[in-house]
């Protein structure tokens, strides 16, 4: 994730939204907010009075917005537009993070889209949240998503990514057959569906990775051994829109989350099947 930064940096191609999924880790966003404001090359030195003023949670133009119990309230919303549109006091950028941003209210985050939408040309957001589903479809289409590493060490048997492929590559060849073959599969692999889900998602996440930085240093180096993974990515990035690359990643963490609450297996899968061949309108 630092990498990602760094590169977009060196060649400034900073953007200035971007939702990072998987993670709510403010020590990890405090370190892309180091690197920006850092006054030695964005190095993120250390050293340096940018580096030391972050370090000690007194950097004028970095704000840190956490839930205020169960959400984030209106008053934080509106605090952060007043700090926004102040331009930068020792640096080029004002960094916002919100941390568990799906715990944003609705009409907390249409107040924050029309900042989103007309940002000022110094300001940089990074929204953190393991809930995507809960963000508002309009402002995830103004932030860069970005996926942080799975940090569970869960396994990843190469048979399972195998299949996660040939899935994908039957929904970007529109083959609604050999999609809804995998109803049987799933069912074969019941005991073990929450593995391959989880890898499904990760794929998408590296295909949506790939459509934004073409770039496969960021992707998912457990997946790039999968034989002809380049490829098949490629082919998916150019043919499984970003729009349906989002809804099907959210349909992954709703279908996961029913079936570990015991929701009916079969319709379950079936309506995650039915999803993947649904054309776009």
């Amino acid at each position: 994730m630092i990498d990602f930064f760094k590169e977009a940096l060196d060649r400034n191609h900073l953007s200035h939204s971007y939702l990072i999924s998987g993670s709510e880790d403010i020590e990890l966003a405090k370190s892309i907010a180091q690197r920006i404001l850092c006054k030695q090359e964005h190095t993120g030195c250390g050293s340096c009075s940018s580096c030391l003023k972050l370090a000690s949670d007194n950097h004028p133009d970095l704000m840190i917005i956490i839930p205020d119990g169960a959400s984030i309230k209106n008053a934080q919303v509106e605090a952060f537009q007043e700090f926004i549109y102040i331009r930068p006091f020792e640096s080029a950028h004002k960094i916002v993070i919100f941390n568990e941003a799906h715990l944003m209210t609705e009409r907390a985050q249409n107040r924050i889209l029309k900042v989103l939408e007309e940002p000022p040309e110094y300001a940089v957001f990074l929204l953190l949240t393991r809930q995507m589903p809960s963000m508002l479809e309009t402002v995830l289409s103004r932030c860069q998503i970005l996926f942080s590493e799975d940090k569970t060490g869960a396994e990843r048997p190469v048979h399972y990514i195998e299949k996660a492929m040939e899935l994908l590559s039957g929904i970007e060849s529109r083959d609604a057959g050999r999609v809804l073959e995998y109803g049987a599969y799933f069912k074969q692999e019941k005991n073990q569906v929450s593995i391959f889900l989880a890898l499904l998602s990760s794929i998408l996440r590296d295909i949506m990775i790939f459509r934004e930085t073409h770039n496969y240093q960021l992707i998912s180096t457990e997946n790039l051994t999968i034989l002809n993974y380049k490829e098949q990515l490629g082919k998916c990035s150019a043919s499984i829109s970003r729009r349906k690359n989002i809804e099907l990643i959210h349909m992954i963490d709703e279908i996961d989350q029913r079936i570990k609450n015991n929701m009916n297996f079969d319709l379950t899968v079936d309506k995650l099947l039915f999803k993947c061949i649904e054309r776009e309108v």
